[in-house]
This record gives C-alpha cells, sequence and structure tokens, in this order.
C-alpha cells in the first residue's frame, strides 16, 4: 500500500523522503520546497499548501490518494521493516506437490504405528515425515484442496509405539519449518489451512463425507469404513471458515470432539447431520471418537457410522431453510439443459406467426404478446412489494419449486418428474442464495405435489419475448439485455417505414415513420434530418413547401418554353462523305434558367429561400449512403448498440460505410442469386403510374412525360430519343399531326 501511496504522489511530480516528508521543486527555482507529510500510522497524506494540485491542502487519506486502487490494510507502518513485510506478502509462494514430495521422505513415526495395526495400508492421504531437523521423523499432513492443489502440510509428532501425540512439542507446518524452506530456497511465508485435511479425496464419488477434528482420526476411520470420505477441520475452531461450497450437494456428517458446541449449531445452519453419541457424561471433555475403539461405546459409533455408509441414518423432517453467508446477485434457474426436460410452450397465434418474430441478441421479441407457460424459474429473484425490494423468504422458495415442479409434470406427461427432481434441488442448493434440507421436499412434500390434481393455470403468463440466452447472470441484466433488444426491434421497425420514403424526392417528418419526437429514437431521426438537409437541401417543413413552389414554377415555364417557343425540330444532317466527324447544328433554342428576382416576384417566395434553391446541391452519394445504413441495420438489427444517454436507451452506429458496404456485398453474394436471375422474369405493368391517358400525362411535368412517351412508344429510335428529352409535348404533337393525316 505505501508503495502505491508514494507512487501516486511521485507520478504526481512529488518527492517523497524516507521519513514521509514530501517535496516539489518550483518551477521557477527548482529548489525543494516541503509540501506535507505521508502519516502511515494514520493512513493519511497531510498537505501544508494549496498549490498540490490534484490533492486538496489539508488530509487527504489514502483513499483519497489511490481512488478505486484503494484497498484498506490495518497493518501500515512505514519504514524499513514495514517495506519489507510488504515485500514479503507480495511474493507468497504457492508450493507444489512436487515439492512437498521432494523435501519430506516416506517414513515417519505416525505411520510406523500404523503399519503395526495394518501393514497393508494405502497412504490415501499421502502423509510423510520430515526428514532432518527437532522435528525429524515427524509426520506430515498435507492439505490439499478439492481441484488438487497442495498448500501446505500440519506437522505433528507422534510415539512410534502407542500412536499417542507428543503433546510437549507444538505443531508446525510446511511454510514455516526451517529445514524445509531452506531447502526450498524460501523465506518463511504465512498461510492458513484454508481446506479439509483429505478434501481432495471427496472429488470423483458420491460417497457421504464425515468431518472430525483430527487428521489422526481421519486417517484411523478412513482404514475401517471404506464406503465414508473421512475430512479432518485441522481444529475445532477451523470448521467456520473453511469453504464448502463442494460439500453443498453431498450428504455431510459432524463428529465434533466431546464439549464443542459450535459444531452443533454449524450443522443445524448448514443442514448437516451432527452426532450426538459423544454427548455423555461418561467421555470426557475434548475427546474423540478415536480415543473410544476399545471402549463399549464404540459398539453405538461404528453402528452410526455403518448407517452413514449405507445411507440408512434417519436425519431431520423440516426444511431448516437459511440464506447463505454470502447472497450472489445472479440468476438461479430451476432448469438445466442436462435435465433434457420440456421446460417452456407458448400458445399458437396465426396473426403473430404471419408477421414473425424479431431476433434480437439475447431475446425473441414478438409483435404482440402471448400466452406461455414455463417451468424455468429465478428462485434468486427479490419481490418488489409496496415498491420495496424484498428477499424471498421460506415460502417463496417453496412455491418457486412447486411450480417447477408441477409445470415440467404438465409439459412431460410421460416422464417421471421425481427422478429428475433431485438434480434440481442439487442446482438450487449450489447456485442458490439459500440453504435447506432437500430431504423435507423429495420425501414429503414432492409426493403431495405429485399426487393431486396438477393444475397449472397460475403459472400461465402473458409476454411478447422468450429468453434466447443463457448468460444473463441476474435480474440487473435481464432488464438491461431485453430493453436494448426492445430498443433494436423499435428502430427496425422505423427503418423499414423509412426505407421507401427515400425514394418519394420529398420532406419526410418524423411521423412520416411514427416517431413522436426526435429523443424517441436519435438515430433514426438524425438520418431523416440527414437526408432532407443533404438530398432535399429543406431543413423544415415550411422550407421544403416554399423550395416546391419555386420548382414547380420553374418546371411551368420550362414546360412552356419547350411548347410555345421552340417550333422548329431539331435536324439530322446527313452526308454521303466519309469523314471523322461531321458539322451538326442545333437549331433549337434552349432553356434559359430565369432570374431569381424574377422567380422571386412570381412565386412571392422569400429571396432567402430562393437562393437557397438557386445554391443548392446535394452532397455527392448523400442518398446512396443513407440507403447502404439503412440496408444494413434493416438485415442486420443487431449490430446496433444501444447506450443509455441520460434517461433514454438509443441505438448508435459504430460501423463505417465501407464495413458495411462489405458485409452487404458479402451477404448478397451467399444469397446465391445473379441479378439477372433476379430480374429475369415479365413485368406487369396494369397498375403503373405510366399506364394513363395522353391527356393525363401532358399535365404532368416534362420528366414524367418523357417517361410516359417511352412507356407508350417503345419503338422509337435512340436518335428520337433524344428529340423527346428536349421536347416532349412537341414530339406528341407532331405524332398526333401523323395520326390525323394518316
Amino acid at each position: 500500500m505505501i508503495d502505491k501511496i508514494i507512487q501516486r504522489l511521485t507520478s504526481c511530480g512529488f518527492i517523497v523522503k524516507a521519513n514521509g516528508q514530501i517535496f516539489q521543486r518550483s518551477s521557477n527555482t527548482r529548489k525543494l520546497k516541503k509540501k506535507g507529510q505521508l502519516n502511515s500510522d494514520k493512513n493519511n497524506v497531510f498537505f501544508y499548501a494549496s498549490n498540490v494540485h490534484p490533492f486538496k491542502e489539508g488530509t487527504n487519506t489514502f483513499k483519497d490518494i489511490l481512488g478505486t486502487e484503494y484497498v484498506y490494510n490495518p497493518n501500515l507502518v512505514l519504514g524499513k521493516s514495514a517495506m519489507a513485510d510488504n515485500t514479503q506478502n507480495a511474493q507468497t509462494i504457492n508450493f507444489t506437490f512436487e515439492q512437498y514430495e521432494k523435501t519430506t521422505k516416506p517414513r515417519n513415526h505416525f505411520t510406523t504405528y500404523l503399519n503395526k495395526e495394518a501393514p497393508n495400508l494405502s497412504n490415501i492421504y499421502d502423509i510423510r515425515g520430515v526428514k532432518s531437523g527437532y522435528l525429524e521423523n515427524a509426520t506430515l499432513f498435507p492439505y490439499i484442496d478439492y481441484n488438487n492443489n497442495f498448500t501446505t502440510a500440519k506437522i505433528v509428532q507422534y510415539n512410534s509405539i502407542t500412536g499417542k501425540r507428543n503433546k510437549d512439542v507444538s505443531a508446525n507446518y510446511f511454510h514455516t519449518y526451517k529445514p524445509i524452506i531452506k531447502e526450498l530456497g524460501v523465506e518463511k511465508q504465512s498461510k492458513k489451512l484454508s481446506c479439509f485435511f483429505g478434501e481432495h479425496l471427496v472429488a470423483n464419488n458420491t460417497k457421504p463425507v464425515v468431518i472430525v477434528e483430527a487428521e489422526k482420526t481421519a486417517i484411523i476411520l478412513s482404514m475401517i469404513f471404506d464406503d465414508i470420505v473421512f475430512l479432518a477441520s485441522g481444529g475445532a475452531n477451523l470448521l467456520k471458515g473453511k469453504s464448502w461450497d463442494f460439500l453443498i450437494n453431498r450428504d455431510v456428517y459432524l463428529y465434533p470432539d466431546s464439549g464443542v458446541k459450535s459444531w452443533f449449531e454449524i450443522g443445524k445452519k448448514r443442514n448437516w447431520f451432527v452426532s450426538e453419541i459423544l454427548e455423555t457424561p461418561i467421555v470426557k471433555e475434548g475427546d474423540d471418537i478415536a480415543d473410544y475403539l476399545e471402549h463399549p461405546i464404540w459398539d453405538k459409533i461404528e453402528a452410526e457410522l455403518k448407517k452413514i455408509a449405507n445411507r440408512t441414518i434417519e436425519i431431520s423432517k423440516e426444511f431448516n431453510f437459511s440464506y447463505k453467508e454470502k447472497i450472489r446477485d445472479k440468476f438461479c434457474s430451476t432448469i438445466t439443459k442436462e435435465l433434457g426436460l420440456t421446460y417452456y410452450k407458448e400458445a399458437f397465434d396465426s396473426e403473430r406467426e404471419k408477421h414473425g418474430s424479431f431476433i434480437g441478441k439475447h431475446f425473441k421479441i414478438s409483435n404482440k404478446e402471448f400466452h406461455c407457460i414455463t417451468a424455468n424459474v429465478d428462485v434468486n429473484r427479490y419481490d418488489f412489494i409496496e415498491g420495496k425490494k424484498v428477499k424471498p423468504t421460506e415460502k417463496t422458495l417453496l412455491n418457486r419449486l412447486e411450480h417447477t415442479f408441477r409445470v415440467l409434470k404438465k409439459l412431460n406427461p410421460d416422464e417421471n418428474i421425481c427422478t429428475h427432481f433431485e438434480k434440481i434441488l442439487n442446482h438450487v442448493l449450489e447456485n442458490g442464495n439459500y440453504i435447506f434440507n432437500k430431504e423435507f421436499i423429495l420425501k414429503d412434500l414432492m409426493l403431495v405435489w405429485d399426487n393431486d390434481t396438477n393444475v397449472v393455470s397460475e403459472y400461465i403468463k402473458k409476454r411478447d419475448w422468450a429468453k434466447l440466452s443463457d448468460n444473463i447472470r441476474n435480474e440487473v441484466d435481464f432488464q438491461k439485455y431485453l430493453w436494448r433488444d426492445r430498443k433494436r426491434y423499435d428502430t427496425f421497425l422505423l427503418l423499414k417505414e423509412l426505407e421507401p420514403l427515400l425514394k418519394e424526392n420529398r420532406y419526410i417528418q418524423l411521423s412520416d415513420v411514427g416517431l413522436s419526437n426526435k429523443r424517441t429514437n436519435v438515430f433514426v431521426a438524425n438520418l431523416i434530418k440527414t437526408y432532407n438537409e443533404t438530398v432535399l437541401g429543406c431543413n423544415t417543413i415550411n422550407n421544403y413547401n416554399e423550395k416546391l413552389k419555386v420548382s414547380q414554377y420553374l418546371q411551368h415555364v420550362e414546360a412552356y418554353t419547350n411548347h410555345y417557343k421552340n417550333t422548329k425540330k431539331e435536324q439530322n444532317f446527313a452526308t454521303l462523305y466519309k469523314r471523322t466527324y461531321i458539322v451538326w447544328q442545333k437549331n433549337v433554342p434552349t432553356f434559359e434558367m430565369p432570374n431569381q428576382n424574377i422567380v422571386e416576384t412570381h412565386t412571392l417566395v422569400a429571396k432567402r429561400i430562393v437562393r437557397e434553391y438557386f445554391n443548392f446541391q446535394p452532397k455527392r452519394n448523400a442518398l446512396k449512403n443513407l440507403n447502404t445504413i439503412i440496408e444494413y441495420y434493416i438485415a442486420n438489427p443487431n449490430d446496433l448498440n444501444v447506450e443509455k444517454i441520460g434517461t433514454r436507451l438509443q441505438p448508435k452506429n459504430t460501423l463505417s460505410l465501407i464495413a458495411m458496404k462489405r458485409t452487404l456485398k458479402e451477404q448478397n453474394k451467399s444469397a446465391g442469386i445473379t441479378c439477372k436471375e433476379a430480374f429475369d422474369y415479365p413485368l406487369d405493368f396494369t397498375h403503373s403510374a405510366l399506364n394513363i391517358e395522353q391527356s393525363e400525362a401532358m399535365q404532368k411535368d416534362s420528366v414524367f412525360l418523357y417517361s410516359w412517351i417511352l412507356f407508350n412508344y417503345p419503338e422509337i429510335s435512340e436518335v428520337e430519343k433524344l428529340e423527346v428529352y428536349r421536347n416532349p409535348i412537341g414530339y406528341l404533337l407532331q405524332v398526333n399531326k401523323v395520326l390525323q393525316v394518316a
């Protein structure tokens, strides 16, 4: 911690002396000026001056200095010894089983005693002996965790003849015994017996587990009962602090030394059986069951352990509900995929199926609500009662487990749910926030649930979503992902509305796609704004309407000029001479744009707007780029990044146009259809906008009229098409004359 404080101060331009005084060089004179004092005993830094940015004048706690990197340590003392201790703690070594074997020997006093009693004894606990020093031939009891990692070993001196412990010699440890750490070339370590002795023997079997206090007792009992795994806590007071997650789904039995009341409290809380055989006046306080191997009381001990081995011992018939010490804020579903059962069903709706569903990142969102039933329940979920978050109670947990059982039974009529339910209870015990007696449910409650009328109507829900992802850890993530997928779905629908509007060449208002205001969906609103401003050159609907007047006036002037003033046709000059070029003189006047003042006068549109109209040039590829963005996110809506901005969720584009075009190209290629295949089919023009009478067509603008002529006179030549483009009305008048003469 001190090192971090000094590093932080140094990075800000300060110099910290060995006595804790803090200096800073003057920017003018470059001389050191005393600025403050590092007080390690008080966990703070005191600055005398005010110009000590980024810190403040006066007292700054270590938390103020380090911010989020601060970790509380009550034992900080400034000085060489503290620095040395801090350095040593930072170099804590994890020993290996190979190091344990290398620095010890097989022979020891306790195994010598055991071999006399049982010559063919197998050393399943891997106990060994000390090679040298004042504890030579003492016994090492290795503490190997559930994952088979060697942590340390306890060293105890025994008499090789009687097997009794030599209480005149204190216990030592592998990580502190000088001859061992000297051989390993390391300093003395600080470690705790964090796991159980024999913990590694629990893995890969389903045997009942018996926990005793002494390592010696566990070894002796394991020689007698093969069908039980015996563990040792290493001390009467060490049981409470050990991690026991690996025992959650196991049958556990406690055999405390006589007079140790705390084990009864722990057993009741964790739903572990606690033997009371030693709680009699004839047993000396502090004795354990191994002390009575040749005593009449052993018959009771042996009978009880045999019942444990055969799983016939009677245990509590109560639910024994309690909360785990560490409450985790994450989902605990009652269903796992390994069950292979049907646990979800939704009502069929032809109208909903017709429109399909939106497949989001984590949820499938429907266009309308539907009825469904599910056996999957989050047992860790908090309820909200009168606006307050309420922790699930014993009754709540039982109701949720009953919910799961009844729905599974309904959806799986050919399955015996009773045979699967123990797996569900084990899963809940392992991942839930509760401790309870699963046997009470399996032997009492489940019989009631299985034999009455299985009514599940109260479990039918109405919703518009179905969960797709198994990576949602808690209620916060659930709501977060659900509403983000909803926003993607809403954006998808808005883009589908916007796509055809871009082809209408008119001003688009937010209401045209169903938006009430810009804040509802800033992403789509900005697309609309970009189209209006860069493609149409209009920032408001009123601005568009005024410019529309200018456009209509100019089209009228152009049509009038072409119709009434251009009486001569273009002449095509032919020649017999083969020249590299021929002179072609156009005798048809070209349309000239009216003066802006004239347009203002005739349209009554403000000069500023007229000037904007004449000066506006659409941005290159603006419309094409907008179409690319819309096409991409209609095809790939889940690529939209949804973020919370202020109080609202907003979709956000994080991709470049190049990336979008590349992806669309690959997706279109993978579709396996060419442009020729896509468009090579007979067209039906019955309902075409061009399929109207000539009189009606002549009332339209020149652009429409040109298209109408090409549609109705497909046999005209390329040269004639140029003539039509220049003067569509004149062409029609000429055609009509020919028809009249004919």
